[in-house]
């Protein structure tokens, strides 16, 4: 037994002594090129991030997977990395530029975080919410579920835009702290488990959504991004859908913001134009449009004084549409010889299918008057398309029996709504920030240039 131990062991030791003396060629092998995610490589991607971020506002881009970035207690997928590019360029236009353009090269340089980090899945939580984005230290903003993200559909873009917003604005407080007077106005309704509060009872509290009800600090950055990204109308029909403490601190929280803004020297009205224009305009969501709005009937009525009203001198009006209001304000007071005098036009949308044109005028006396005429409105809240035709009268005094009297008065402005098919949008198109939302109307379709619009009321 031994002597057979003996010599395997030799045998062994032979086969050992042979191959390291065996001469081989040196090994040259790349594994770089069995790495399909090597985190050297300068690829096209890498390139863009560099020259569009790193080099412009020295932000790090941070896509490739890494655990350090997410915590060891949740399981996070990596993103996809054909989604990086167009999410990082929503981050872009929809987010720094805006800033840049209106706080200043010098404040987005300063304020925004130097680090984005992109996951593809959502971070869940243990009351199996999930985590969209997160921000900390005032330098970092992680973005979660980017692999959902789809740059072709524009609730998509708006929500991710929406979520970067929320999470700047906790950028900014951990820099400038929220004013003590928004974290006053609900003060008494805060609830951590936020999850168990329905979206009414959040509204009716005065919340824009269940989850800014979690906490002061989280209520305001949902305030904030949805004024910015959802839009001055989304947030009033959300106000005028709430109770009416509801409403009312809605409305404290928004003026709250405002101010806030404007401590820091930020147009708020002026950005938040901005980032409309582009959810609008570049984005095309239908829930920022002003048909959309006619539609749900947000907006009651649009007053049209060209003699009164600044903004005409600011913004103008369309020939044509002028052209029929002073024909009316001749015809008027031709009627009878009278010297009636026609002060402005009020359209009341009584319904999402109705609507009423009021002639507001005076006699020589100068006691007012007002007329009233019945139109049927069929509006595709879609595509905006408007059609306006004569309805029934609602009776035979009152203003109804004004409209009799100066029905020939009336005729041009009323050959003007039912001679021609409209779009519905907001106008006009050069509307200073100030009364940014505060004016609509129509324009002919086929020809923009022939339009008319007023002050919006709800």
């Amino acid at each position: 037994m031994k002597k057979n131990i003996f010599k395997l062991f030799a045998l062994l030791l032979m086969v050992v002594l042979a191959n390291s003396c065996k001469k081989e060629d040196p090994l040259n092998v790349d594994f770089s090129q069995y790495n399909i995610d090597n985190p050297v490589a300068n690829t096209p991607l890498d390139k863009w991030l560099t020259t569009t971020f790193l080099d412009e506002y020295n932000i790090d881009v941070i896509y490739r997977y890494n655990r350090f970035f997410h915590g060891d207690d949740r399981d996070v997928a990596a993103v996809k990395v054909d989604k990086v590019q167009s999410q990082m360029q929503t981050v872009l236009e929809g987010f720094i530029l805006p800033y840049r353009k209106i706080a200043g090269t010098s404040f987005i340089k300063k304020m925004v975080p130097k680090q984005f980090v992109l996951f593809g899945s959502g971070s869940y939580n243990p009351d199996n919410s999930y985590t969209l984005a997160t921000a900390a230290a005032g330098r970092n903003i992680t973005i979660y579920a980017v692999n959902d993200f789809n740059i072709n559909v524009p609730g998509d873009v708006v929500g991710k835009l929406k979520t970067i917003h929320h999470e700047f604005t906790h950028t900014l407080n951990q820099i400038v702290p929220m004013p003590d007077d928004f974290q006053n106005i609900t003060k008494s309704t805060y609830l951590a488990t936020w999850t168990s509060t329905h979206d009414t009872t959040a509204r009716n509290n005065g919340y824009v959504t269940p989850y800014a009800s979690s906490q002061p600090g989280e209520d305001f950055a949902e305030t904030v991004s949805h004024l910015l990204v959802f839009g001055q109308a989304w947030f009033d029909a959300r106000a005028n859908s709430s109770k009416a403490v509801g409403k009312a601190a809605l409305k404290a929280k928004e003026a709250s913001v405002v101010q806030y803004f404007t401590n820091m020297g930020i147009d708020f009205r002026a950005l938040q134009m901005e980032i409309q224009n582009i959810v609008r305009n570049q984005y095309k969501y239908q829930q920022a449009s002003f048909r959309y709005w006619m539609g749900q009937n947000l907006y009651k009525s649009m007053t049209i004084n060209l003699d009164s009203d600044p903004v005409y001198n600011t913004s103008g009006i369309s020939s044509d549409f002028k052209a029929a209001y002073q024909a009316t304000k001749v015809a008027v007071a031709a009627v009878g010889n009278a010297g009636r005098v026609f002060n402005y036009a009020k359209l009341s949308f009584t319904s999402s299918t109705a609507m009423t044109l009021s002639l507001y005028y005076t006699n020589t006396a100068g006691s007012a008057f007002e007329a009233t005429y019945n139109f049927n409105m069929a509006l595709n809240a879609t595509s905006g398309q408007t059609r306006f035709t004569v309805g029934t009268a609602g009776g035979t005094t009152g203003t109804w029996g004004n409209a009799t009297v100066i029905q020939t008065g009336a005729q041009p402005l009323i050959n003007y709504l039912v001679n021609n098919n409209f779009i519905a949008d907001w106008l006009p198109t050069t509307i200073n920030a100030d009364n940014y939302n505060k004016y609509g109307g129509f324009y002919v379709s086929g020809t923009p240039t022939n339009y008319f619009y007023g002050l919006l009321g709800q």
